[in-house]
Parts: C-alpha cells; structure tokens; sequence
C-alpha cells in the first residue's frame, strides 16, 4: 500500500484559524488521539467546539463525547445532548444511538421511551449494530413496551451479522433457552462461539455454560473447560467461580490441584458473593484449604454483606444458634430477615421460629404468623406443619390480627 501523505501541519493550523471546519476537525483528532498532555485534550476541545459551531457533524458527536465523559471540559450531559442532538439531525449514525440511549436512561434529559425508540429506529435504519441491540434488549425485557421475543430477536439478528457480539450473545442464549420456539442448541452453539472468537468474555462464559450443560450430542467438558478458562482469564468473575466448580465437582482436570481454589479466590475477591460463601465453607471444613474458623468467619461475612442470600441465612443460623463468640455479637435476626425478604424459605422458618419464641427478639407471634404463611406457600414443610400449630395456639384476635397484617404486607409487596 502507497504512504499516506504527510499532513502539512502549518496549512493545517492557518486553514482551521480561517474556519475550515474539516480542517478544524482533522486538528482535533491530532491532539485526542496524541492527548500526552492535558493541554492536548484542551485543544481537542477547543477545536471540535470550532468546527461544532461551522455544522461539521462529526466534531458535533465528538464535541458531545468530551462534555458526556469530561474530556477537555467538565461533565456536562445537558449540553453534551444538545451536541449529539445537532448531529443526528444531521442523519449521524452514532450520535442518533447515542440519543436512543439518553432519551432511555434520563442522561441530561427526562426519560422519554418514545423519543429512545424513535431515535433507535432512526439510527437502526441507518445501520447502528448499537442501536439494534439495544432496541432487541427493549423488546427483550418489554421496557416501557410490549415484550416481545420475536421482535428482540429480529433486531438481534441485524446486529448479529455486523458481528455485535452481544446481539450475538443474546440471540443464542434465545435459541438454546426455547424463547424462539423449539430449543435449538445448532444455532444456539453457532452465534455464541461467534461472540465467543470475537473476545467476548460473557460469550465465552456462556459458551462454556452450554458445552458443559447440553443434552450429550452437543456436550463437551473438554470445551467447556477451554472457554470457561479463556473467560476466566480475562477477569470474569462468573466465569473464574464456575471454573473452580468444575474442577471441584470433577467434571474436568487439572495439572495443578490448587488451580481450583486460586480460581475461587480471585472470583471472591472481585466480590463476587457466591464465591465469599464457597471460601467461607472452605475454610470452615477445611476442604483444599487449611481450616481457619476466623478466616471462614470474615469470609461468610463478606458474601452476606454483599446481598447473597445463602450466606445471610448462614450467619444468621450461626448468630442464633452458635457459641461461636465470633458470631454472638452479631445480630442474627437482621441477617434472617434480610435473607427471608429475599424469598429464601429456610430463613423464612428460622425468622419464624424466633418472633415466635422471642429468641434474640421481641417476641411478635403475628409477625411469626406472616413468615411461617411465607415460608408454608413456598412450599417449605416444615414452615407448613408449625403454621398449622400456631393457629391452634393463637387465640381469635391474635389470628385475626395476624391475618389482617399478613393481606396488608402483601397489598404492600404487590404495590411496591
């Protein structure tokens, strides 16, 4: 291929002073993509602002990309909308997504559904591989619309064949999940390896996910392991926890024993909760890992801290029901609650039980009432045989009273 030719610099300069706005705009692009300096990104802006103000549509979307993420000036979405605004009236592609986008999630505007689907439509109908996600997301979740796969699937495939590997992504998981109709695990495998080849670690992850769970023509645990690794390896916390419980659970090898709990542990100290709890009963039983109660102790807490219902269950079970001073001065009823709020049954029961008995609280027979309802309808037996109990033992006005908070708690649980 020919050498480019060599920008003369000084025309340059002296034909954007004179208001050229290509020549304003091409100055810009030197000083963002050599930005050495502060001052580069200064003068990027400087001169985008020029040629902004002359019409050019391409300095207007970079022009709003400096105020939307501070390059050059401060933070500013409001006029950053304004830029992408003038741009994509100017039929600009990326600036019309980018308008979608605002308009959908309220940046430097009120959240307007159908001004983002309108500027989508428009950006989609130009060619935006973005915009088509993100109108087949809409359609997918049935965001301020009528869900509809069908549609969601459609705008995926667009972006899907300009190799957006998220589009890519969700279009798989539509087919290998049945969303399409019959489940179809060719197409299914064919659009997330594309994601997957593509560097996308979520495709990746997934990809694993099916090789390792699909009905035994499409299952390989050797591929598996391959791309649950790759996705681990560029620092997806999913994907490390998942590796570690393939090598825990023996669906594949490894050379190194203490691969699996490395794995573990970087997933939890990414904090990703399920692998907190995993470390947690590691280092409780001492399973590939020396036991420490202490370390167990910290760890169980920072998976319960982080909203994970399991472990919130755990410690509180612990905080109750434990000698362990380590536990007693923690306060297990709030660690039930916040584990039954999340529908976990079992907490459901234990928080039960202790209203009930005032253990650790005051004693509240109503409230007990409530969870134990809870529990019985999420079919926990033993939540359902102790409801029968208690009903037996609360007399009129305590069942009655317990009834009535209980159809109050749920209109307010429907209504929120």
């Amino acid at each position: 291929m020919p050498d480019k030719p060599e920008i003369d610099v000084d025309k340059l300069l002296r034909d954007a002073k004179n208001g050229d706005s290509e020549a304003q705009y091409i100055l810009a692009e030197r000083f963002r993509k050599r930005a050495s300096l502060d001052i580069d990104g200064q003068q990027a802006f400087i001169w985008y602002q020029r040629a902004a103000r002359e019409g050019h549509a391409q300095a207007q979307y970079r022009l709003a990309r400096s105020y939307s993420y501070g390059k050059g000036v401060a933070v500013d979405h409001d006029v950053a909308l304004t830029w992408y605004l003038a741009a994509a009236e100017q039929n600009h592609v990326a600036s019309q997504a980018r308008l979608g986008w605002c308009y959908q999630t309220g940046t430097g505007t009120q959240r307007d559904m159908d001004r983002a689907l309108t500027w989508y439509y428009a950006a989609s109908a130009n060619g935006s591989a973005l915009a088509q996600y993100s109108l087949g997301d809409i359609y997918a979740r049935g965001t301020d619309v009528v869900a509809d796969i069908d549609a969601a699937s459609r705008h995926w495939e667009q972006a899907a064949q300009q190799n957006n590997v998220r589009a890519q992504t969700s279009l798989a998981l539509a087919y290998i999940n049945g969303e399409l109709g019959m489940r179809d695990f060719e197409q299914g495998i064919y659009w997330c390896k594309r994601a997957a080849k593509g560097g996308y670690d979520k495709a990746q992850y997934n990809l694993a996910l099916i090789y390792a769970n699909s009905p035994p023509r499409y299952q390989d645990l050797e591929r598996a392991k391959y791309w649950m690794r790759r996705a681990a390896t560029a620092g997806l916390a999913p994907a490390q926890y998942a590796l570690s419980r393939f090598f825990l659970r023996g669906l594949v090898s490894s050379s190194r024993p203490e691969e699996a709990m490395d794995w573990l542990r970087k997933a939890a100290e990414q904090g990703y909760a399920k692998a907190s709890y995993r470390m947690a009963m590691a280092f409780d039983i001492g399973d590939g890992v020396a036991a420490n109660r202490k370390i167990a102790r910290s760890w169980l807490f920072q998976a319960a801290d982080q909203g994970y219902a399991e472990a919130q269950y755990e410690l509180a079970r612990r905080c109750v029901l434990s000698d362990d001073a380590g536990y007693a001065s923690l306060d297990g009823i709030q660690w039930y609650e916040k584990a039954a709020q999340q529908g976990h049954l079992r907490a459901q029961y234990g928080l039960a039980i202790c209203l009930i008995s005032g253990k650790d609280t005051r004693r509240d027979r109503a409230g007990g009432y409530y969870w134990l309802s809870l529990a019985a309808e999420g079919g926990f037996a033993k939540a359902e045989y102790r409801l029968g109990i208690l009903e037996e033992q609360l007399d009129v006005g305590e069942l009655r009273t317990a009834r009535q908070r209980l159809a109050r708690k749920r209109v307010k649980a429907a209504i929120d």
